[in-house]
């Protein structure tokens, strides 16, 4: 290399950065010091003061529940049916080697147009090994808890219903879970009884 192309690569390197590259660099130090400050703030969890719901959707009609009642949601893949099971009770399935009965929550409300295939099935606790299929899933959303009204359900058609919350301007029962089930099983004890 001759004396004027060292000359030439010497004075390159020392050229004055670009903007547009100063800028990148303030981009990922800003980035570094918000990754940085994120593990001295709160966890997520602890800030939410929220309730956090499901919109569902079962015989047509919307509803809401608690996530917190929930032990799981899978996707309704294969029910083998059951002969001569009780009203609503779609069949069995297998959900992590586990076998589960699965019960249609319209039919589980009383609504009459009960019978649509669910697409989602919502595990509840307990002992019981029972899941509730629901035909569909529109949203997991945050409410205050001041949203969740309670509501005093003197009918027999609204029994599993103890709160109203609006979302997206649509006021909705939230379900209680644990009334579905002990209704699951009155109807499977009925369905016995009536066998023997």
């Amino acid at each position: 290399m001759n004396g004027r192309s060292q000359e030439r690569d010497k004075s390159g390197d020392e050229a004055p950065v670009s903007a547009p590259n100063i800028a990148a660099e303030r981009h990922v130090v800003e980035l570094r010091r918000a990754f940085d400050t994120s593990f001295a703030a709160p966890p997520r969890d602890a800030e939410r003061s929220g309730e956090l719901v499901l919109a569902i959707q079962a015989g047509g009609q919307g509803y809401a529940l608690r996530l917190s009642d929930i032990d799981g949601v899978h996707e309704c893949r294969k029910v083998v049916p059951l002969p001569e099971g009780p009203p609503g009770l779609l069949g069995i399935t297998g959900i992590r080697g586990r076998l589960f009965a699965v019960h249609a929550l319209g039919a589980l409300l009383g609504l009459p147009t009960w019978n649509e295939k669910p697409r989602w099935l919502l595990i509840a606790g307990g002992d019981e090994p029972i899941a509730i299929g629901v035909a569909s899933i529109e949203a997991c959303l945050e409410v205050s808890p001041a949203d969740l009204v309670p509501v005093d359900s003197a009918k027999e058609d609204e029994a599993h219903v103890r709160e109203i919350v609006t979302l997206a301007g649509e006021a909705r029962g939230v379900l209680v879970l644990e009334s579905l089930v002990a209704r699951a099983l009155e109807r499977a004890g009925e369905r016995r009884e009536g066998a023997s």
